[in-house]
């Protein structure tokens, strides 16, 4: 029993930190874009927030690109460019729920 434990804690923990189980970071830019577009499309992001967050989001493929120069992303370059999604995925929110709106 006393076995069981740490090998049922350690199938857990490694099913969690899969990468099968990740976004991978294509998919979570093309999910951004697409939230970015649905802000523009009901208005909830002004025409400066949306240059930003594209920016950013331009920046990002930038970084992603110079990450497969020499053919491999390693492990600090993609944890690198998951936190600069992360980050902007929470701009994304921050600036879709504020209060400044495009009145049609």
């Amino acid at each position: 029993m006393k076995r069981l434990i740490p090998l049922v804690i350690a199938a857990f923990l490694a099913a969690g930190t899969s990468p099968v189980l990740a976004k991978s970071i294509r998919k979570r830019q093309a999910h951004q874009e697409h939230r970015i577009e649905r802000g523009i499309k009901t208005g909830k992001l002004t025409g400066k927030e949306t240059t930003r967050l594209r920016n950013q989001q331009n920046l990002i493929k930038v970084e992603r690109a110079q990450a497969l120069q020499d053919g491999r992303m390693t492990r600090r370059e993609r944890t690198d460019i998951r936190h600069d999604q992360k980050r902007l995925s929470k701009d994304i929110r921050h600036k879709k729920h504020n209060k400044k709106r495009v009145y049609r």
